[in-house]
C-alpha cells in the first residue's frame, strides 16, 4: 500500500492513541476542548523505527577499523574490555538522547550488559530488548529479566543469540525452545560476511582467528551450505526471528526466509564500513519478505541518526529500482512488522499508538516529498511516543 500524503493535515491524540486524522481545520473545529499544537511548516510522519542497535557501544569506529571482518570483531572485543559500568551508563544516555532528537521512537536493542535496558525503560522510547547470548558450551544461563515481560508497556523482552558461529547448536535449540514457551522474539546476526559462509562450509575462513582468540575448538563451529540453511535445519527460522544483515545470501536462502516468514534488519552503512558487501534489498522486497532498517552501533557507523541511514540506503539501492518511498516504509511500517509491533505502530491511522515525529517541511519541492525529506532532514521539530512529547525544538 502506498503511503498517503495529506496536505494541511492534523490528527487528534488522546490517551496515547491516534483517535482521528484529517484536515487540520476540521479536526480543530470538531474537537474544540483539546489542546492545539500548531506545527507550522512541518511534516508529521510515523516515528522512525531503528530495528537494530547496540546502544552500549561508544564511538569505536576508528578504534576498531580493520581490513577484514574477523579482525574488526577481535578489535571490538579488545576495545570493550577497557569500558566499565560508568562508561556504559554515560554512553547509553548520550545515544538515547541522539535517537530522540533525530526522530527514532522505537528501537530493537541488543543488550549485553543490562545498562541499555534500564535506561531505555526510563527514556520513554518504545523498545524490544534482545538479551545477547554468546556461548559455545552446552549450558544456557539467562537472567530472569531476559525472559520476563517488563511492567513498562513500552518495553518488550527478546533473546539474541549473537550469530550461528558464536552460539553452540545445543544452546541455539534451548534458546528457540524458551522463545516459543515465552512468546519472545529472536534476533541474530546472520550471513553477514563471506568468512561466516566459509566457516560453515569448512573452508579456510578468517573466523578461525576468532575461535583461537576465544579458546574455542573449530570442531564446535556449525556446518551447512549457508547460515540460513543451517538455522532452518535446526528449527530457528520462524516469524519470531529478526535476521540482521543477511548480506551473503543465495536465492535458495531467500526462499527459506520467505517460507519461514523471517524478517530482515538492513544495516547498509555498517555493511559498507565492515566491507561485507551489499544486501540484495530489491530481491527481498520482491519476494515479499519484511525488511526493517537499523543503524547498528557506533562501532561500525558514524551516527545513530536514522535519516543518515535512510539517505545512504536510498543512494546505494535507487539504481535497483528502490524508491524514496520504499525507504520510508523500511524505516516505519517495515520496522514495525520486523519487531512484531505493526498492530500498534508504523503508520499514522486511528487506533494506533501515537508515535509521531514532526520534521521541517523541505525548502525545495521537487514533487516527490519522500526524496525531498531524505535530502534535507537531519533532525526533528518534535518527537512523540505513546502520546507523550519527549522532545520539542
Amino acid at each position: 500500500r502506498n503511503l498517503s500524503i495529506l496536505d494541511k493535515g492534523g490528527l487528534l491524540v488522546d490517551s496515547g492513541f491516534i483517535k482521528a486524522i484529517g484536515k487540520f481545520d476540521k479536526i480543530r473545529k470538531k474537537f474544540t476542548h483539546h489542546k492545539v499544537l500548531d506545527l507550522e511548516n512541518a511534516v508529521l510522519i510515523p516515528g522512525l523505527i531503528n530495528v537494530h542497535t547496540h546502544l552500549e557501544l561508544p564511538a569505536f569506529l576508528d578504534e576498531t577499523r580493520a581490513k577484514t571482518f574477523p579482525d574488526w570483531i577481535i578489535n571490538l572485543i579488545k576495545a570493550k574490555k577497557k569500558l566499565g559500568k560508568d562508561d556504559f551508563y554515560s554512553i547509553v544516555k548520550g545515544n538515547i538522547t541522539t535517537l530522540i532528537g533525530t526522530g527514532t521512537t522505537t528501537v530493537g536493542e541488543i543488550c549485553s550488559h543490562g545498562i541499555s535496558r534500564d535506561l531505555l525503560k526510563k527514556s520513554g522510547l518504545r523498545s524490544v530488548i534482545f538479551h545477547e547470548i554468546i556461548a559455545m558450551d552446552s549450558a544456557l544461563r539467562l537472567p530472569i529479566s531476559a525472559v520476563r515481560h517488563s511492567e513498562s508497556l513500552l518495553m518488550h523482552p527478546g533473546l539474541s543469540p549473537h550469530s550461528p558461529y558464536t552460539v553452540s547448536t545445543a544452546i541455539l535449540k534451548q534458546i528457540n525452545k524458551i522463545a516459543k514457551q515465552n512468546r519472545l522474539r529472536l534476533c541474530a546476526h546472520i550471513a553477514e560476511s563471506k568468512d561466516e559462509l566459509r566457516l560453515l562450509q569448512r573452508k579456510k575462513s578468517g573466523l578461525e582467528q576468532l575461535y583461537q582468540f576465544a579458546h574455542w575448538d573449530l570442531c564446535w563451529a556449525p556446518r551447512g551450505s549457508s547460515s540460513f540453511e543451517f538455522l532452518n535445519r535446526i528449527g530457528i527460522l520462524s516469524p519470531r526471528l529478526l535476521a540482521v544483515h543477511a548480506v551473503q545470501v543465495t536465492d535458495n536462502d531467500i526462499q527459506l526466509i520467505r517460507n519461514a516468514k523471517t524478517s530482515i534488519a538492513h544495516c547498509p552503512r555498517s555493511n559498507s564500513a565492515l566491507h561485507v558487501g551489499k544486501m540484495p534489498l530489491k530481491k527481498f522486497l520482491d519476494a515479499g519478505i519484511t525488511v526493517g532498517l537499523g543503524t547498528d552501533s557506533l562501532a561500525s557507523v558514524p551516527t545513530l541518526n536514522m535519516w543518515d541511514e535512510m539517505r545512504y540506503a536510498y543512494r546505494i539501492h535507487c539504481r535497483d529500482g528502490i524508491s524514496a518511498e520504499d525507504i520510508f516504509k523500511l524505516a516505519t511500517i517495515g520496522g514495525a512488522k520486523a519487531l512484531g509491533l505493526n498492530k500498534e505502530i508504523g503508520t499514522l491511522e486511528p487506533g494506533k499508538k501515537a508515535d509521531i515525529i514532526a520534521v521541517p517541511l523541505p525548502q525545495k519541492n521537487t514533487g516527490d516529498l519522500y526524496s525531498d525529506l531524505l535530502r534535507e532532514t537531519k533532525s526533528c521539530i518534535m518527537t512523540m511516543v505513546n502520546g507523550k512529547i519527549l522532545y520539542q525544538k
